[in-house]
C-alpha cells in the first residue's frame, strides 16, 4: 500500500505539474498561434500587436492611438494588423466596403465596442441591430433635414447674437476696445446653449452665466472613464472582475447623470410647448402612428444629441481659429469675403452663408485637419468574411479606418500638413495645373459614411458658418500675448473625445 500511495502521490504531483505547465504556456501558445497561424497572420504589423491586444490597449489609454496607428501605416503600408483580430485600412475604397452595405453584406457594429451597458436604453449610436437602428433613424431623420434646419434657424441666430453681444460687452469695457478670451471656452458656451434649446427647448444658460454647466463637465469625465472600460471588454474575465470592484454609489451616480437628459425630455414633453425642437418632432412622429421611438430611447438619444451636437462644432471652430491666427493671409481672405457679402450681422442667414466659397473651403480644410474623431470607428466583418479595399478579410474580424491617417497622407494630399483651404475651391478641382488637382478629397468623411453617418451634418454646417461669420464680422481677431495663444493640435489626447486645449485670442472691436 505504501508503494501504491507513493505512486498515487506522484501521479497527483505530475498532474498538477502538467496542469501548471500548460497554464503557464497558454499565453505563449496563444501568442504563437496569433502571430503565425491566425487567419490574419499574413497582414503586417508590429510583432507584439499581432500577438496580443495589450499594446493596442496601452496606446488607446495613452490618448495617442490615432497618432501611433498613423505611424504604423507609414511603416507597414495601407493595411496594418493592429491587434490579433483587428485590421486598420488607409485607403479611400475601404469607406464603402466597411461602412456601406450596398452590394455586399453589412459590416455591423459589435457588442464589444458599442454594446450598451445593462439597464440602459439604446440610442441611434449603439443600436447594434440594423433594423433597430433603421427604425430610430427614420424617426429622427425629419428633424435633421435641410428644411428642418431652416425652421430651426431663429434659435441658432438668437444664441449666435447673444454670443457676439457677450463678447462685445468685454471689448466695450476696455479702453483699448479689446479683450483677450479663451475662444474655445466661449464656443463651447454657445454650442451647448444652442443644442440644449434645439434638443428639448431648454438652454444650458452657459452664455448667460459665463460658465460651464455641471452636467457638461461630468459628461466628459464619464466618456473618458467609459473609454477605458470599453477597451477592457476584449478580456471578459478581467472586465467583469473590475466591474465588481466599482462602488455601487459610482454606478448610481453615473446612471443619475445620464438621467439628467431624460428629465429634460420628460419636462419638455409635459410642457406641450410649441417649439421646433427635436423632442417635439419625435413626439409628432409617434402620434402619427409610425414605427417610432420609445420614451427610453428618447432619453438615451437626448444625451447623445447634446454631446454630438456640440462636440463637432467646438472642435472644428477652435481648429479654424487656431489655423487662421497662424495664417494671416487666410484670415484676411475669409474676413474680406464675409464683410464684403454682408453689411451687418442681421443680414446673415443660413442660405446666404452657404454660397460663400472660401468660407466653405475653410470649414472643409478644418474637417480634414481637425477631425473631432480622428480614431477609427470599428466594425466587424460578417461571419462568412468579406473584401475590404480588394483584401480578403476573415469572418468576425474587427476592421476600421483611422481618418487622421488618410487626411495626412502624402499619397492622397499635396502638402497634407499645411493649411490650404484653397484645395477645396472649384479651381483646384478643375484646373489640372493646380497643385491640389489630384487631392483625394472624397476620403475625408468627418461625419462618417453609409447608413450610420452623422444625422446632424446639415445642422453642424449651418451652425459653424453662422458662428464663424458673425465672429469675424464683429471683431478683428489677433493672436493673444499669452502662453495659450496657439494649440499644437497633435499634442491633444483623444480619450473618447478630443481633449481640447485652451486657445486665447484677442478680440478687437471693429473700427470701421
Amino acid at each position: 500500500m505504501g508503494i501504491l500511495e507513493a505512486f498515487s502521490r506522484q501521479d497527483v504531483q505530475a498532474q498538477v505539474l502538467v496542469t501548471l505547465t500548460l497554464v503557464g504556456l497558454a499565453p505563449l501558445i496563444y501568442c504563437v498561434y496569433n502571430v503565425w497561424f491566425h487567419p490574419l497572420s499574413r497582414y503586417p504589423g508590429p510583432l507584439l500587436w499581432r500577438a496580443m491586444r495589450l499594446p493596442y490597449m496601452r496606446a488607446a489609454w495613452s490618448g495617442r492611438v490615432h497618432l501611433i496607428v498613423q505611424e504604423l501605416h507609414r511603416k507597414y503600408g495601407e493595411v496594418v494588423r493592429i491587434a490579433p483580430d483587428e485590421l486598420s485600412f488607409a485607403m479611400s475604397a475601404a469607406w464603402d466596403d466597411i461602412y456601406s452595405n450596398q452590394g455586399h453584406p453589412a459590416f455591423p457594429k459589435s457588442q464589444t465596442w458599442h454594446g450598451n451597458p445593462p439597464g440602459y436604453d439604446t440610442s441611434v449610436f449603439n443600436a447594434l441591430d440594423i433594423k433597430d437602428h433603421a427604425r430610430q433613424r427614420r424617426a429622427m431623420d425629419p428633424g435633421f433635414t435641410e428644411r428642418a434646419v431652416l425652421r430651426q434657424e431663429p434659435i441658432v441666430q438668437r444664441y449666435a447674437d447673444v454670443f457676439i453681444q457677450r463678447l462685445s460687452e468685454r471689448t466695450a469695457g476696455s479702453a483699448q476696445k479689446s479683450t483677450t478670451v479663451n475662444i474655445m471656452e466661449w464656443i463651447n458656451f454657445v454650442a451647448f446653449d444652442i443644442i440644449g434649446d434645439l434638443a428639448f427647448g431648454e438652454s444650458f444658460h452657459c452664455l448667460e452665466e459665463v460658465k460651464y454647466h455641471d452636467w457638461m463637465s461630468f459628461t466628459f469625465n464619464t466618456i473618458k472613464a467609459n473609454y477605458y472600460v470599453v477597451t477592457l471588454r476584449h478580456y471578459p474575465l478581467l472586465f467583469n472582475f473590475l466591474m465588481l470592484l466599482i462602488p455601487k454609489s459610482v454606478m448610481e451616480r453615473q446612471k443619475a447623470h445620464w438621467g439628467f437628459a431624460g428629465e429634460k425630455v420628460d419636462r419638455r414633453i409635459a410642457s406641450n410647448a410649441d417649439h421646433p425642437d427635436i423632442i417635439s418632432l419625435l413626439e409628432r412622429q409617434n402620434e402619427k402612428g409610425r414605427d417610432g421611438i420609445t420614451l427610453g430611447e428618447m432619453h438615451a438619444n437626448a444625451a447623445l444629441f447634446i454631446l454630438a451636437g456640440s462636440e463637432t462644432t467646438v472642435t472644428l471652430l477652435t481648429g479654424i481659429m487656431n489655423h487662421l491666427l497662424k495664417d494671416p493671409g487666410s484670415m484676411e481672405t475669409l474676413k474680406k469675403e464675409i464683410r464684403g457679402s454682408f453689411a451687418s450681422l442681421e443680414d446673415m442667414n443660413f442660405t446666404a452663408l452657404k454660397q460663400l466659397p472660401y468660407l466653405n473651403a475653410v470649414i472643409k480644410e478644418a474637417l480634414r485637419m481637425c477631425n473631432p474623431t480622428p480614431y477609427g470607428l470599428v466594425r466587424i466583418s460578417p461571419p462568412q468574411g468579406g473584401r475590404v479595399g480588394g483584401h480578403w478579410v476573415a469572418g468576425n474580424t474587427y476592421v476600421t479606418i483611422h481618418p487622421l491617417t488618410l487626411s495626412f497622407s502624402e499619397q492622397l494630399f499635396y502638402e497634407p500638413y499645411v493649411w490650404h483651404p484653397e484645395r477645396w475651391l472649384e479651381d483646384a478641382q478643375t484646373n489640372s495645373s493646380s497643385p491640389f488637382y489630384n487631392d483625394d478629397r472624397k476620403c475625408v468623411k468627418t461625419f462618417g459614411h453609409g447608413l450610420r453617418a452623422c444625422i446632424g451634418e446639415p445642422l453642424a454646417w449651418a451652425e459653424m458658418r453662422l458662428i464663424l461669420s458673425k465672429l469675424l464680422h464683429a471683431f478683428d481677431i489677433i493672436k493673444a500675448d499669452t502662453p495659450r495663444s496657439e494649440i499644437i493640435w497633435e499634442e491633444q489626447n483623444v480619450l473618447g473625445v478630443l481633449e481640447k486645449h485652451p486657445l486665447d485670442v484677442t478680440l478687437v472691436e471693429r473700427a470701421d
